[in-house]
């Protein structure tokens, strides 16, 4: 299976969300940690919360956490059904 980088770092993101789950993360700390471009995450994670697989938190102690339903996503997953 051939993934986009589009769709490579979404999953990274998700990854990402899913190990560190003790609070809230921001896209500064997965690009560092993934060396990917903040301003590439920034349309990814937009993309995901609009989907509702990520919760987005504005504001000086925002960031971004997992959606609850979210951890019984699988890579199959029809993404217009979410």
């Amino acid at each position: 299976m051939r993934l986009t980088d589009f769709t490579d770092y979404a999953f990274r993101v998700i990854l990402y969300l899913s190990v560190h789950d003790d609070g809230l993360s921001t896209i500064q700390q997965i690009s560092d940690a993934y060396q990917v471009s903040k301003n590439h995450l920034m349309k990814i994670v937009q993309l995901l919360g609009e989907r509702g697989w990520v919760d987005t938190v504005r504001g000086r102690n925002g960031g971004l956490r997992l959606a609850p339903h979210a951890r019984t996503l699988t890579v199959g997953t029809d993404c217009a059904r979410h």
